[in-house]
């Protein structure tokens, strides 16, 4: 049943969000051929005629737009989802269905997440089109001469995009997490339970960035800043450390505060869901 729970959720925020994910790759895909056939002397020099150059300035300036709508449009689908089925109108024959209340907000948070990543491989692909219909063989062998220059051997490309994706899905979780949790509590509000979620909202994340910075008192390591900094020190003064954006210290305290966060939205949601919401 849980299956069929999240397949719902899924099936019913794609109807809006696949649409302008396509229409995002589409729009991305015609400014990397305007830009492309607008440049009269390569890449390199970005000369473009006047009609051509105009109708490229529109098109990204119509991608640009149409990725900050579709991200907003992804935020404001993933809450009214929550909303509708476990605090509005049919959250009471949802809670009917042989399904916990765990199981509830679980295939929620899930469709959210996967809905947020969607959206970030959906802007991904939208700028690896352009740059491969923009830049000529010469472009991306001075970009792969560039990148040698300045890494060198010292650091593992994919060993830093793994790292960057893990800490990219637990940070998307616990913003779908938390999230959920301001809209539950905002709904025990007998009015303005919208801005109640938001002010709520605002609490947490400001709660969250005042533990960060005790944290970063206790260690530097638990900064993502300082570790983004330590590294590129490591990479120009060829201090022999391992390869990576992070030491193994700084990628877990990283990570384990966005899994503690986790932990605490969905068990405290779940809870306020089962005890102080009167969903009938």
């Amino acid at each position: 049943m849980f299956k069929k729970l999240l397949k719902y959720d899924l099936k019913e925020v794609g109807m809006v969000l696949l649409p302008m994910y396509l229409a995002l790759v589409a729009i991305g895909t015609a400014a990397g051929f305007a830009m492309r056939y607008s440049v009269v002397r390569g890449a390199g020099e970005m000369v473009a005629s006047a009609v051509p150059g105009v109708v490229t300035l529109i098109l990204f300036l119509v991608f640009g737009i149409m990725g900050l709508a579709t991200g907003l449009v992804t935020l404001v689908m993933i809450m009214k989802n929550f909303r509708d089925n476990l605090l509005g109108s049919r959250g009471y024959l949802m809670n009917t269905l042989p399904v916990t209340t765990a199981q509830q907000v679980l295939s929620k948070t899930l469709n959210g997440t996967l809905y947020i990543i969607f959206g970030g491989t959906a802007g991904g692909i939208s700028g690896l089109i352009i740059l491969l219909i923009v830049l000529r063989k010469p472009d991306w062998e001075a970009l792969a001469e560039s990148f040698r220059y300045s890494f060198g051997t010292r650091i593992s490309p994919t060993e830093v995009l793994i790292q960057v994706l893990i800490l990219l899905l637990l940070w998307a979780v616990q913003v779908v997490a938390k999230m959920y949790l301001s809209l539950a509590l905002g709904n025990l509000f007998r009015s303005h339970r919208n801005l109640g979620a938001i002010l709520i909202f605002v609490f947490l994340t400001v709660g969250q960035s005042l533990l960060g910075n005790l944290m970063e008192h206790i260690t530097a390591d638990a900064s993502i800043g300082y570790s983004i900094m330590q590294s590129m020190m490591r990479l120009v003064f060829l201090s022999g450390e391992p390869s990576g954006l992070f030491t193994m210290r700084q990628f877990l305290l990283t990570g384990g505060q966005d899994v503690l966060y986790i932990v605490v939205f969905v068990a405290l949601t779940v809870r306020i869901m089962r005890t102080k919401l009167d969903l009938q």
